[in-house]
């Protein structure tokens, strides 16, 4: 059960959750659009393209980065995330970026709630969504305790490709999530492509220059990824992404998909949160038949 009062929503049984407002102008603490699209783009922080620039944070630049999320390299986020599989379920979206996921899940009908961390931009969040014609609640991600009820969501997602994973323990995530509640997780890999060639190709320096890591976030492995999210099951855990250039010459003549699921620069992991435990038939205490 629920009410609106002005812009608060209050939930009965749990905490009150507020948008967060917009933040004021400040010219000399604006964002760097490179820095933020190469990021929303999965590419290195040293990317910089001088070509066909879109003004920054331009309907058109937001919409640029629509496209080029999901193509190519980016061809795997569609099915990893779940666009339209989720239409009508209320979607948790951690660490949003400018909001490119959150537009999508909206557009396939999904009820989103954008948690902005520190590093987050909720005005260019809002303005993603806007140029769509569409809306999502942008809120503060405090910690350790998310401001929301138990079993809010149907889906929590995770980005920590640029940043930690939620400062809030796997058991908020439970705690929010409705029974049978799925996670996605997006995490760097620690055994990627960059990881085998400095291990295997320790002069590589001599002749070839790799380009620099496109993830920032703290790497994970499959096996720890599956301990920190031990309160779940059904654990899948996969690897994505990665580019040519990113690749010895040598190694770019070999099929792109499988050398992806091999060394991929992303792990993927998909979870359940259980479903309460059922008592069988036989085990339900019966009176003696006299």
């Amino acid at each position: 059960m629920s009410g609106t009062v002005a812009n608060l929503r209050l939930y009965t049984g749990g905490p009150a959750v507020a948008d967060l407002p917009p933040s004021p102008a400040d010219p000399a603490h604006s964002p760097d659009p490179v820095a933020l699209a190469n990021r929303e783009l999965i590419r290195p922080p040293s990317y910089n393209p001088n070509r066909h620039a879109k003004e920054p944070f331009s309907p058109a630049w937001f919409d640029e980065l629509d496209k080029k999320r999901y193509a190519r390299h980016g061809d795997w986020l569609p099915a990893a995330l779940e666009f339209g599989r989720h239409p009508g379920e209320s979607v948790l979206l951690f660490n949003p970026g400018v909001g490119t996921d959150a537009v999508n899940y909206v557009r396939h009908g999904s009820e989103v709630t954008a948690l902005a961390g520190p590093a987050d931009h909720p005005d260019l969040i809002r303005a993603n969504l806007a140029r769509a014609g569409l809306s999502a609640r942008v809120v503060a991600a405090p910690a350790p305790e998310l401001p929301f009820p138990d079993g809010r969501f149907d889906v929590a997602v995770v980005n920590a490709l640029h940043h930690p994973p939620p400062a809030a323990p796997p058991a908020e995530l439970l705690r929010v999530l409705k029974a049978g509640g799925k996670l996605i997780g997006l995490f760097p890999a620690r055994y990627d492509a960059g990881y085998w060639q400095d291990l295997l190709l320790p002069l590589q320096r001599l002749y070839w220059r790799r380009p620099a890591d496109p993830t920032s976030g703290p790497r994970a492995t499959a096996a720890g990824l599956r301990r920190h999210f031990a309160g779940f099951v059904g654990h899948r855990v996969g690897k994505r992404h990665l580019r040519r250039g990113e690749l010895p010459h040598l190694c770019r003549v070999l099929p792109l998909p499988v050398l992806e699921r091999l060394v991929g620069r992303v792990l993927v992991l998909k979870a359940f949160k259980p479903l309460p435990a059922v008592r069988p038939a036989s085990a339900v205490h019966r009176p003696l038949a006299a």
